[in-house]
């Protein structure tokens, strides 16, 4: 269910704030112009600059809400969580302080801190009043505790999600994809399959819920033993994936063909998605999150313009202008500027003010991270920043961040994520039966929860995933 994730965000943060007065409105309709344009340069200006002019806070927070998501939106995460936590410090309603938590929720999700996201999302969850809100955090939750490898945690998430629906006046759509995802972990298949060939039908439906529902379906055909039906439905998600060119979609789909196929003792059909698999891995950090904005757009045109049609030629007509969009959309996203830097790099949280630490706690600090490194514990799955300042008796947890900032110019996510990544790659080198262990083998034997991430990061710090880097050894 994790592929659904960044479409999910998507969804939300695309979706426009209601605006009190016909000033405000005014303004929010001239930010999408430029979203819906892709000019996030000059909506970021735009913002800044109508910002300087507003006296009232509740507007200049408003603003500063939309600026957040525009450098969401540019993958400039840094500075998104900047604007983010400054605008929290300078709200004192909890119902004006949920939007923000979760925008800082979901960036910390993309770059897979899943702990202090569920952090963020749970206050969401605490403190908002709005149903539609608190039935995505929950299914975001859900999808972040998979993620964990937790599934009790997922299936709690999931189940407060659906009762959530029963009791709100929500959109059918919502309810039924919390519907689906609902069955299948309650292993009511057949209503599960009923829901998902339901959204296949709907004509309105976006691409992306096309192909979850296609992959469901063979979700649920695979824990009914019909692995043949399976691979019918598979076969649609993929080449649905393939019309998206979101690799880790392709990625998803790929593996669930090589399972099935494996399974049936298909191996040579098997053998040919590998190679798509692992092409998709190759390509997976050329395709950011701004492209499923794109996407958005051009499937939000596709389904009011869908409603309209009800002859095959102004179909038709309406697939030309939807590829042309798409084409439009990824020229402009080619031609912004972006860091050289990889995410995982270049990213950590500056501190708003600097705070004064003792030599003593410098020393015990010191002394904690050459213990870390010589005692290899950063391999320990669950670290967090929390459970490593209680061990090692650091007084505040700000003290490490501010020290792993100055001496790394990392976070401290990144800062253990990078041990773990030189641990894996030193290993591999060096260890020939670690080599041939399963990928997923060697991201939890490194300290990694998930293979996803584990990939993600060997590929910005080694240029390479690895399964290349084990192939070209072996070779």
């Amino acid at each position: 269910m994790t592929k659904y994730f960044f479409f999910l965000l998507l969804v939300f943060i695309l979706t426009p704030v209601s605006a009190s007065c016909q000033e405000t409105q005014a303004i929010q309709q001239e930010i999408d112009n430029y979203i819906s344009q892709a000019k996030l340069d000059s909506a970021k200006i735009y913002i800044k600059n109508q910002t300087a002019k507003q006296h009232k806070s509740e507007v200049k927070n408003a603003l500063n809400y939309q600026l957040v998501k525009v450098l969401f939106m540019q993958s400039a995460y840094n500075e998104a969580l900047t604007e983010a936590f400054y605008s929290l410090d300078t709200i004192d309603n909890e119902q004006e302080k949920v939007k923000f938590n979760f925008m800082i929720g979901v960036i910390y999700s993309v770059i897979s801190d899943y702990d202090k996201s569920i952090e963020y999302f749970d206050l969401v969850i605490k403190n908002n009043q709005a149903p539609p809100l608190s039935v995505q955090t929950f299914l975001l939750l859900s999808n972040l505790h998979l993620s964990k490898n937790d599934s009790l945690n997922a299936g709690n998430s999931l189940t407060k999600a659906y009762k959530l629906t029963k009791t709100s006046t929500l959109d059918n759509k919502t309810k039924n994809h919390v519907a689906m995802q609902y069955s299948f972990y309650t292993k009511n298949y057949e209503r599960c399959k009923e829901l998902n060939l339901k959204a296949i039908r709907d004509t309105t439906s976006f691409l992306n819920t096309k192909s979850y529902a296609y992959s469901m379906l063979g979700d649920c055909l695979v824990k009914q033993d019909s692995l043949i039906s399976a691979t019918t439905y598979y076969d649609e998600f993929l080449k649905l994936t393939l019309e998206t060119k979101d690799p880790e979609q392709i990625k998803v789909a790929a593996s669930k063909l090589i399972e099935v196929y494996e399974k049936l003792g298909y191996q040579e059909k098997a053998n040919a998605y590998h190679k798509i698999y692992n092409e998709a891995v190759n390509d997976s950090l050329s395709f950011s999150v701004e492209k499923y904005r794109d996407l958005y757009n051009i499937e939000k045109n596709r389904e009011l313009k869908s409603v309209k049609t009800k002859n095959i030629v102004r179909t038709l007509l309406f697939g030309l202008i939807i590829l042309l969009l798409f084409i439009i959309g990824v020229y402009h996203y080619k031609k912004l500027k972006k860091e050289n830097n990889e995410l995982f790099e270049s990213f950590k949280r500056t501190p708003s003010k600097k705070i004064s630490i003792s030599d003593s706690e410098i020393a015990k600090i010191k002394a904690a991270i050459s213990k870390l490194k010589k005692e290899q514990l950063f391999l320990k799955p669950n670290i967090t920043r929390k459970s490593f300042c209680e061990e090692s008796s650091i007084k505040s947890e700000r003290y490490l961040s501010q020290f792993i900032n100055e001496n790394y110019q990392n976070s401290f996510s990144v800062f253990i994520n990078n041990l773990r990544i030189e641990y894996a790659y030193n290993r591999i080198l060096k260890d020939n039966k670690f080599r041939n262990y399963k990928v997923e083998e060697i991201a939890k034997e490194s300290g990694f929860g998930s293979k996803k991430s584990f990939e993600r990061a060997f590929l910005a710090k080694y240029n390479q995933t690895p399964f290349k880097l084990i192939s070209n050894l072996k070779d």
